[in-house]
């Protein structure tokens, strides 16, 4: 990834934050720097800056990615307290942005999106023409705000078109509503668990059993046990391979019609 602010403590100190987690880090202070480095051979797969009134630094730099780094169009993660004026016009909602006391946070949607980024470059050229023709529609539930919006962004670039809830309660609304190719649901949510969406499946649309994989970020034991023979993906742990699982999915479910 790269560090770009040019706050020199603040810099210093999410380069040592994201190196103690095993991250590869370059770091850079002004726009000319991080140029440098996005232009090399380096590869970057998550760019971290700030982008409010008191620091440019990350507005001129996604400016110029959207020319130079399209890919990379949705990969920055802004710290700010208030954003600057033109923010949402310029990312237009592909980007996030924290404030700088929520390191947790801003640590936790970096390492998603950079594990994300880097699954999609290794689909084959025969799935990403499938998912360029076919946009095979998938449910995305989990209760996170943040992680929700960089996985429907993510996949949504990928070729699937996303939608969004953020409960089990919604996630089932949806489903009365709506087909889908692939649900991908978190476990642990409130109004709505992933136990209560896989009751539900069972009952009312057991078809769909075999197109619904689950996230969890605590124990796998309650998941595995109550929705035996679906897929469960820990959060973090696994996902190298989600994204391919994902769009075997959506093939399986497509051709099955």
């Amino acid at each position: 990834m790269l560090v770009a602010l040019d706050d020199d403590d603040a810099r210093d100190h999410l380069v040592a934050v994201f190196i103690a987690r095993g991250a590869s880090v370059a770091s850079a202070r002004t726009v000319g720097e991080a140029r440098t480095v996005l232009e090399g051979e380096r590869p970057i797969d998550v760019v971290v800056t700030a982008w409010d009134t008191a620091h440019t630094v990350g507005g001129e730099l996604y400016r110029w990615a959207l020319k130079h780094r399209v890919d990379l169009r949705g990969q920055f993660v802004f710290q700010c307290d208030v954003p600057a004026p033109d923010f949402d016009r310029v990312v237009a909602g592909r980007c996030l942005t924290l404030r700088p006391e929520e390191l947790e946070e801003l640590v936790r949607v970096v390492e998603v999106a950079a594990r994300r980024h880097a699954r999609l470059e290794e689909l084959s050229e025969a799935d990403v023409a499938w998912l360029d023709a076919d946009r095979p529609s998938l449910l995305l539930a989990d209760d996170e705000p943040e992680l929700l919006h960089v996985m429907s962004m993510l996949l949504g670039d990928l070729g699937f078109v996303v939608t969004t809830v953020e409960c089990g309660r919604a996630a089932i609304a949806q489903l009365e509503a709506h087909d889908f190719d692939v649900l991908l649901v978190d476990w642990f949510m409130p109004d709505g668990s992933g136990a209560d969406v896989y009751r539900w499946v069972c009952t009312d649309r057991p078809w769909l059993l075999e197109r619904l994989i689950f996230l969890t970020g605590g124990d796998l034991r309650e998941p595995t046990k109550i929705a035996q023979g679906c897929v469960v993906v820990p959060k973090g742990q696994d996902s190298e391979s989600l994204v391919q699982l994902l769009v075997q999915t959506a093939r399986q479910a497509r051709a099955a019609g």
